[in-house]
């Protein structure tokens, strides 16, 4: 007799499982994992494109007239016009905005203010900005647009400068939304002599809360 010779098996067939129920569940819960995924992307596109609106909706909207109005409750001061004007009928009329800065309404910004600090009587210009070295870390100041936004900010920096050093009123290092309240002192660290030269300027700069 002929031995019969072993036919050749590429591979063994698939073990039946010996427990289908387990193989069941685990079909069953890795489908459910795949659907929690995809229900936690569709939730996190929708938070997504709802921070997105949220964030066009907060934009403030620029107003016509860049007039704006000045409150520092430390000074006494209320609602003083900001006027966006280089000149001295600006800083008689209240205070004037240095027209090379920016407003308070655009991101990053250095809203850069001047005022006397005697002025003129019988105008909004008078004493405005007299007290303004008496301002401390965290005191309160406040713009108001022409619109009506309200923009308030927290002193964080006081610089004293000289005239030429006109990078003060550019935009902060820090990229925070920041105002600066400028005036002139009789000379650095003279704050209370009343001119006649005034040599410097004391800058109190406060950023956006």
């Amino acid at each position: 007799m002929e031995r019969v010779q072993t036919p050749a098996v590429e591979r063994p067939p698939a073990a039946v499982s010996e427990d289908p129920a387990t193989e069941v569940r685990a079909k069953e819960q890795a489908a459910s994992e795949r659907a929690a995924e995809e229900s936690a992307d569709r939730r996190r596109a929708e938070e997504e494109k709802a921070a997105a609106e949220e964030r066009e909706a907060e934009v403030a909207v620029v107003p016509e007239d860049p007039t704006m109005y000045l409150t520092v409750p430390a000074l006494g001061v209320d609602s003083v016009p900001v006027i966006n004007d280089d000149s001295e009928a600006a800083l008689e009329a209240g205070t004037q905005h240095v027209t090379s800065s920016g407003f308070p309404w655009q991101e990053g910004a250095n809203t850069y203010i001047a005022g006397h600090r005697l002025g003129y009587p019988g105008t909004a210009s008078d004493h405005v900005f007299y007290n303004l070295p008496l301002l401390g870390a965290g005191d309160e100041i406040t713009l108001t647009d022409s619109n009506g936004e309200v923009y308030n900010y927290a002193v964080t920096n006081i610089v004293e400068v000289s005239p030429t050093d006109t990078w003060i009123a550019g935009p902060p290092a820090s990229g925070n939304d920041m105002v600066s309240l400028q005036t002139c002192i009789e000379n650095f660290g003279d704050y209370w002599t009343e001119g006649p030269n005034w040599f410097g300027r004391y800058v109190v700069q406060a950023e956006r809360v």
